[in-house]
């Protein structure tokens, strides 16, 4: 384990924007200087990796949910340190955060292939990018609320504000009698109702803890750039992909 090795050696590992090698973008992921650090990346990774994974089995998407998880812990430490070098500084960044900030951007492709091929409620390429989104806009707030001092009651309406964009779907699922028709059988299957609430949960929760309100941390400061490269990317890889192999699979 990374982080039973001597600090010495974890500094060594770090990646350092001066002089970036391919190594550490790959390994710096999985370094960790503070246990409480350590301990958030590790929950945050098991919840949204444990979620992904139940909504793909239940799903019939469990051969996507392994190739998303190998991309994602294989592909995504590399990537993610390389596409910082784009904004110039003289630091070093290390820890899983944006890897585990892709499994958040996949939940809500997750969750929408879970609820059309077991409700009808979809379709998905159209309700994943509705949640995605939406909490996008979320995000677009809680990152910045920082940089212009929006803390406190501001903030959560600003955050609110975005999050509304969620109900769009629903409401449009209100006024199709279908639909309706299919969210009763939701919530009437044994414990589809409570994987659903915590899917949802987590897709709306997860950016007020990968995006808090005072992201320096000690001498530290949470890279929320990879955050939010992490988030994305984790979305739009899966995505493009699954529309891309159904557009040509009907062509």
């Amino acid at each position: 384990m990374v982080f039973s090795l001597p600090a010495a050696t974890r500094r060594s590992l770090a990646f350092d924007y001066a002089s970036p090698t391919a190594p550490t973008a790959v390994v710096s992921a999985f370094v960790h200087f503070d246990p409480v650090h350590l301990a958030t990346n590790v929950v945050l990774y098991g919840l949204l990796a444990a979620t992904a994974l139940a909504l793909g089995v239940a799903s019939g998407r469990r051969r996507r949910f392994y190739t998303v998880f190998l991309t994602f812990v294989l592909a995504f430490p590399g990537v993610l340190s390389y596409l910082n070098l784009a904004i110039p500084r003289s630091a070093t960044t290390f820890g899983f955060s944006g890897v585990a900030m892709a499994f958040a951007g996949y939940l809500p492709l997750a969750l929408a292939d879970y609820l059309e091929t077991r409700f009808g409620i979809g379709p998905a390429t159209q309700l994943a990018p509705a949640l995605f989104l939406s909490t996008l806009g979320l995000v677009s707030v809680l990152s910045v609320r920082s940089a212009f001092d929006l803390v406190g009651g501001r903030a959560a309406l600003l955050a609110l504000a975005a999050a509304l964009g969620a109900l769009r779907y629903a409401l449009v699922v209100a006024e199709g009698a279908a639909l309706r028709a299919r969210c009763r059988t939701l919530l009437g299957t044994p414990g589809a109702a409570e994987l659903t609430a915590v899917a949802v949960a987590l897709v709306f929760a997860v950016p007020f803890v990968a995006f808090p309100a005072s992201p320096g941390q000690g001498a530290s400061v949470l890279n929320l750039y990879s955050h939010l490269l992490g988030y994305a990317l984790g979305f739009l890889v899966p995505f493009v992909t699954v529309t891309t192999r159904r557009f040509v699979g009907e062509s």
